[in-house]
């Protein structure tokens, strides 16, 4: 953490205050002080991977679907995966239910391929949700 703090101010619904208190608590943060810092973190390195489409980063790609849908969305799926050969690592299908499942993507790849990748999965109907979590830039070598 550096050194100089500054002092923001935020104005948010009773609501939100009252969901960051619990995590505060549940989380065991010394302050919310500390819980909005790791949401910060999170909230720019969410945008800086975005914003950085030639440079190289690791990460997954979590995509939530129904798994009884009137297409055909694990063809899809694997459809989608399998153009975007270059960057997928690996594939791990998971059964929440009867009727929805999950897929953990591992990719390695430019920023710009990464996107490209989750929003053609978000695209495929009965595809409920794209979350995309990448780590830092990956080395050119890929070490």
């Amino acid at each position: 953490m550096a050194d100089e703090l500054d002092r923001i101010s935020l104005t948010l619904p009773r609501e939100m205050v009252d969901r960051l208190d619990r995590l505060v608590d549940d989380w065991e943060y010394a302050s919310r002080s500390g819980a909005a810092r790791d949401a910060f973190r999170e909230f720019f390195a969410a945008c800086e991977w975005e914003a950085d489409p030639d440079s190289r980063y690791y990460g997954t790609v979590v995509v939530v679907h129904e798994h009884e849908h009137d297409g055909d969305v694990a063809g899809a799926l694997q459809t989608v995966q399998h153009e975007h050969a270059g960057i997928v690592l690996s594939v791990q299908h998971i059964h929440l239910s009867r009727h929805r499942c999950m897929e953990t993507i591992a990719v390695d790849g430019t920023g710009g391929a990464i996107d490209e990748l989750a929003n053609r999965l978000r695209s495929i109907e009965g595809v409920t949700r794209v979350s995309v979590v990448v780590g830092e830039a990956a080395e050119p070598d890929g070490d």
